[in-house]
This record gives structure tokens, sequence and C-alpha cells, in this order.
């Protein structure tokens, strides 16, 4: 198919394409020639988005084009080039396929838009094995988990490792790996948190830890339940964002075309986050991510079968978008 010769194509730039990068750039002058061959109007914003436009084009689809480091092939790209390969499916219809600038570190281009469209429904490959243990090829996204960041400190003594005995020592280290487990045990229900960095204090081999940092990356399906989180914890958030709800007729039009699809949450954030919560009402499909769910790397994978399903589902709902 003419899109898996795309996704290779802009994964031939780089396997790390940074936002507002020269990778980037290349990324987004190959989609807008992809876009002027679907019949858009192409141009840019002051954010450096790249928009494709057909008509009046209040029905928005698409994805950005930057990467993590050693990212995958998917992550981005097949939502902007599966809203191309829609758009060209639908010569007659009003349409706008969006490119947003480094989605990865901020996002930072749907955050700046300057227009906002009147519905919006963005691909994206699962980044989890949900499908994947469900043996289903395509997920409807009912929400975005919200998340709460933040660290925690723990105070002990720095004693000499050899003659420090166990009953008399103050082990920072100790009790944070305590708290470790327990932020473990604390998610439930749907919700995930997870400690990805610490830092110990003075570091030494022969020294017992005298001070430790630890990270916490709370979310939750709900407010109410990364509320409940959070306190559960026990750790006061430095950077939080709310849950966003997918609504409207793009919703419900995924919704309606497949009735028997999963319904899950995303716990990763994306642009459609970012337009959902300014408003515009937003939905969301997922195609099923293979290699146990793998993404932000290279093996990143989803079947061509699975990704002509994704589009057809998209160009489906986007038919049905527009023609209201």
């Amino acid at each position: 198919m003419r899109i898996l010769e795309r996704i290779e194509a802009v994964y031939a730039i780089g396997a790390y394409r940074a936002g507002y990068s020269a990778a980037e750039d290349e990324a987004h002058r190959l989609a807008a020639g992809w876009m002027r061959e679907a019949g858009l109007d192409v141009g840019v914003d002051a954010a450096g988005n790249l928009i494709g436009r057909r008509g009046e084009a209040r029905v928005w689809t698409g994805s950005h084009l930057d990467s993590v480091p050693d990212g995958g092939r998917y992550d981005g790209a097949l939502g902007v080039l599966a809203g191309i390969e829609a758009a060209e499916q639908l010569p007659d219809a009003a349409l706008g396929v969006v490119a947003f600038r480094a989605e990865e570190t901020g996002p930072m281009g749907s955050r700046r838009l300057e227009e906002l469209p009147d519905a919006f429904v963005e691909l994206h490959i699962e980044q989890g094995p949900v499908l994947l243990r469900a043996d289903e090829p395509l997920g409807v996204v009912t929400a975005i988990a919200g998340q709460a960041r933040g660290s925690v400190v723990f105070e002990g003594s720095a004693d000499h490792a050899g003659t420090t005995p166990m009953e008399a020592r103050r082990d920072a280290l100790v009790d944070a790996a305590r708290f470790v487990l327990d932020v473990h045990e604390c998610a439930t229900g749907g919700a995930v948190a997870t400690v990805g960095a610490v830092e110990v204090e003075p570091n030494a081999v022969n020294v017992v830890p005298s001070r430790v940092i630890v990270s916490v990356d709370a979310r939750a399906p709900t407010a109410g339940q990364l509320d409940a989180l959070v306190e559960a914890i026990g750790f006061e958030p430095a950077w939080r964002q709310e849950p966003v709800a997918m609504s409207g007729a793009p919703y419900e039009a995924l919704c309606a075309l497949l009735p028997d699809a999963r319904r899950l949450v995303s716990g990763a954030g994306h642009d459609a986050m970012v337009l959902a919560a300014a408003g515009v009402p937003t939905g969301m499909l997922f195609v099923r991510s293979l290699n146990d769910g793998a993404s932000h790397s290279p093996r990143e994978l989803t079947s061509d079968e699975d990704v002509a399903l994704a589009v057809d589902a998209l160009t489906a709902a986007l038919a049905r978008l527009s023609a209201r």
C-alpha cells in the first residue's frame, strides 16, 4: 500500500526526529508533497504546524511527525499519513489534515494552534498491549488519562558502610525502597503509577545513603481516581494534567462504525488531548501494537492488515463527519 511506502520514507529520514529539528523539517516537506498529491491546499501556521485543507475544512485529522530518540516507525507518523490517505480516498470531502509540531516535547504545536476545527479525529498506534492481548485490531479511545508528577525526598545519615551496625543506620535508600513498592501497590482500578528516576546521595558504594529523591508519575482515567491515587501514594504533585474525555460527533462516529471494538483509556498523552481540552469534539482510534505493545522503540510494529483496517475506519469516520 502507498501508506506503507510513505511510513518507510519518513522513517528513512532518521529514527530520531526531534521537534523543530532539520529531520522534522524534512518529514514535514515530504508530508506537504503528499498532501498536495491528495488535492489539499497546504499551509503552515506560526507554530510550524503543517495543515492541508480542502474546501471549508472544519473536520480535521492528523497527528505528529517528530519522534523520540531511537523511536519507531508508526508513533505519530501513522496518524498523519493515514489522514492524507483518507483525504485522497475522499476527493470531494471538505477535510483538513494536520501534522503538529513537537508533540513529544510538549505537545508544542497543538497547544499553539491559531484556529480550532469543529471536529478532530486522531489515529494512533496503541503504544501498549491491551488490543494485542484481546486479539482485536482496533480500539476506540474513551478518554486520555490524567497525570500527576512530583518527587518525594527521604533523609538519612551518611555513615560508613563497614563500621555502622545495621540497627544503628538511618538508610534513606531503604526507606525509599519501601516507598517504591508502596507506589506499585497503590495503583489499582485502571490507574498506573511509576517510579522512573531515583537520585541517591552521596552515591558511593561504601557509604550508607543519606538522601534519596524519588520521582513519581501517577495516571488515572478520571479526576477522582487521580485524586485518590495521589492521596494513597502520599506525594505533592509539582505538575498535574486533568483527564480528558473523547466526545461529540467524532467519538460517536467511531463508536457507530466500530460497535464491537474494545473501548479503552489512553495512558499516554496525544495531540487529541490538547484539542479535546480546548473544547473541540474529538475522537481517537487505536490500532493494535505488536511485539508486546512496544513503543518509542525500533521494535514498534503493527501489521499491514491492521493498518489497512485502521485507514478504512478513519476514512469512514471522516466521510460521516464531513457530510454533516
